[in-house]
């Protein structure tokens, strides 16, 4: 792949290499993580590629507040609600609008264990019974506990991509903080406390 006007945009600082942003945006590996990829992912469908890669290489991705200058400059973008958003056409139909052909094959549903970590101990109290909405049509079950800050989530998606959908949908709360991964284990082993 040949980027010939990113030699000119990148400084000196380590910033994520094209072949990154690829693999994060089509989903062939995690990169940084669930929750900073994600906010990429969510980012990419509101820009045009240039202006994507030059957002990325005013930050250092080797720093440890990698992930707070992401939030700082995704704070200061349009929010999506006009033409700022750029959709791409995909296997996935149903969430971007469209239909799914008759000759691709269905989706496998996809199982994912994860954490919810809100502000505080009170907002994922006060969230457990409101937050989040579990009867989206891309998920075709669910179970959850809440430990002190978190929810820990067992989700059946209907398919693998619904997960950043999922993701993008929590971040419209406001008590949110972020999204980690977790192992069935962890999730088997988190307590489970009153609610």
């Amino acid at each position: 792949m040949s980027w010939p006007w990113l030699p000119g945009l990148l400084g000196c600082m380590s910033c994520p290499s094209a072949e990154q942003i690829a693999d994060i945006v089509l989903h062939r590996r995690e990169v940084y993580g669930l929750d900073v990829d994600t906010r990429i992912r969510e980012v990419a469908n509101r820009l045009t590629a240039r202006a994507l890669f030059e957002l990325l290489a005013r930050i250092d991705d080797q720093s440890p507040e990698f992930s707070a200058q992401l939030s700082a400059l995704l704070r200061d973008l349009p929010d999506g609600s006009h033409s700022h958003l750029i959709a791409f056409r995909s296997h996935e139909g149903a969430r971007r609008g469209g239909r799914a052909k008759a000759s691709e094959p269905l989706a496998e549903p996809s199982e994912h264990y994860l954490r919810l970590v809100f502000r505080d101990e009170q907002a994922a109290y006060y969230q457990f019974n409101l937050f989040p909405d579990f009867d989206a049509d891309f998920i075709l079950g669910s179970s959850r506990k809440r430990a002190g800050d978190s929810q820990y989530l067992r989700l059946t998606l209907s398919r693998p991509e619904a997960l950043q959908t999922f993701i993008e949908s929590c971040r419209k709360n406001p008590h949110f903080s972020r999204v980690e991964q977790i192992t069935a284990e962890e999730f088997h082993g988190a307590p489970s406390h009153s609610v």
